[in-house]
């Protein structure tokens, strides 16, 4: 066991989900209210499947491209800190410490797609507004077709990374891992999701950032509670 590289890992691990909870609050961690955009939400509204579009409207286009770039140069960190959560349950031993890490690994792999692709069916429909209405028909379909691509990609990273989850905490509470049973609970990303998620009842501007980047806060505690609990190495025998 390579402690060192389990630590830098799972370093790795928490300033990649502060890089994605950034990312979130940039794209898609606005709020706007129906009348202050009419024509979008309210006139076209049965036009646009897009439902991330009354978070981004509100927010310049310089801001949306950052929130997009910051997540996709930010992922081999990610990928970095599946590897630190397969040592914490490699001990067990078996297909499960491997297929875990194998979702997780092509979760995130897959994941900058999903999130960078909010960008463009956002900027297709803010662009409505500043052309003729002859012109919105077309744009209107092709944010459509924008919207289908990203919901496609974003399920593929997020459907993995549930399921790769639930693999890592399943094994934990079933095998001997370096991890204690307990955390089992805290690991699950549901947990600290909920806890997340209920910062979004906060007044804005703070409500939708937690609302926005209630994965990504789920995960630094994850990444968080996992390096603590390996800093040296974890538990090494059966319980």
């Amino acid at each position: 066991m390579n402690l060192l590289a389990i630590r830098a890992t799972g370093i790795a691990g928490i300033v990649g989900a502060i890089c994605w909870a950034i990312g979130d609050v940039l794209l898609v961690g606005g709020s706007a209210p129906p009348e202050q955009f009419p024509l979008l939400l309210r006139d076209y509204a049965d036009r646009i499947p897009f439902k991330a579009l009354a978070w981004m409207l509100p927010l310049d286009e310089s801001r949306l491209a950052a929130g997009a770039m910051i997540a996709n140069l930010s992922i081999p960190l990610y990928l970095a800190g599946s590897w630190h959560l397969y040592q914490g349950v490699k001990p067990a031993g078996g297909i499960l410490p491997f297929a875990a890490f194998a979702l997780l690994f092509c979760a995130n792999a897959w994941s900058p797609l999903g999130h960078a692709s909010f960008y463009y069916p956002g900027m297709v429909y803010k662009t409505i507004p500043t052309l003729p209405v002859a012109a919105h028909p077309a744009l209107l379909t092709l944010g459509a077709q924008f919207s289908r691509m990203q919901a496609a990609a974003w399920f593929l990273a997020v459907i993995p990374l549930a399921l790769g989850m639930m693999l890592l905490c399943v094994t934990i509470l079933a095998r001997p891992t370096r991890y204690p049973r307990w955390s089992a609970v805290v690991l699950n990303p549901v947990v600290p999701l909920l806890l997340a998620a209920m910062g979004a009842a906060l007044p804005a501007p703070v409500g939708p950032w937690f609302f926005a980047a209630a994965l990504n806060i789920g995960f630094f505690i994850v990444y968080t509670l996992s390096t603590i609990l390996l800093w040296n190495g974890g538990r090494t025998f059966a319980r």
